[in-house]
């Protein structure tokens, strides 16, 4: 036998005599410490407390291991990962309850078209409403307008005269803007039941047949 297998069994020797008397107590723990020195004791050792630890049965067997604790830039890692974990669970949730919803409100396809039906007449009663007012506000423009008629020799008109113009302009404007707003909520409805129906049918479509047929 050379000298380097020599001194290599020595080493495995010794290392295996002074881990008996540890073996001894049940289990031991093994770490390596900040300059790299194997530290072994029958409880954990203050050397350890940076460093992973493995716990090893009477037998020498790897029972556990318990994880070095994370530097400060890993716990704010962590962190990260917690609080977005957190909020996309958070989400799902909400996704979920409001799936539940959806199923709850619309029991068919025709439910969602009833609905839709009855706030589209809600803004069509709207439009309906704001035609009639610009109708009203033009005659009285009209109206004035014809009466200025009987000064269109002097320089300026009766102040009473000029609100009337004025009022009847502000109110046509008023009025068409109001259209305006109510003919595009029209588009914002149909395309918010259209995204309903869509979703509506994926639903429907991912649950099981005798689940749907109930």
């Amino acid at each position: 036998m050379n000298r380097i297998a020599l001194t290599f069994l020595r080493s495995l020797f010794f290392s295996a005599a002074g881990l008996l008397p540890l073996l001894a107590h049940g289990q031991i723990y093994t770490c390596k410490d900040a300059a790299g020195h194997t530290v072994t004791g029958d409880h954990p050792m203050p050397e350890c407390s940076n460093s992973k630890v493995l716990e090893l049965s009477k037998a020498g067997v790897v029972k556990r291991e318990i994880p070095a604790p994370l530097t400060a830039e890993q716990k704010r890692q962590q962190q990260a990962l917690d609080d977005k974990r957190r909020i996309e669970q958070a989400a799902e949730e909400q996704r979920r309850q409001q799936d539940r919803a959806l199923l709850s409100r619309y029991r068919s396809e025709a439910d969602i078209e009833a609905s839709r039906r009855y706030y589209l007449s809600l803004s069509q009663d709207l439009i309906k409403r704001d035609q009639v007012a610009i109708d009203d506000a033009q005659n009285q423009l009209k109206a004035a307008n014809t009466e200025a008629e009987f000064y269109k020799h002097r320089k300026t008109l009766p102040a009473s005269l000029r609100s009337k113009i004025d009022d009847a302009n502000r109110d046509i404007a008023y009025n068409q803007k109001n259209m305006a707003d109510h003919q595009a909520e029209l588009g914002r409805i149909n395309g918010k039941f259209d995204e309903t129906l869509k979703h509506y049918r994926e639903l429907i479509g991912a649950m099981p047949e005798a689940q749907v047929s109930r």
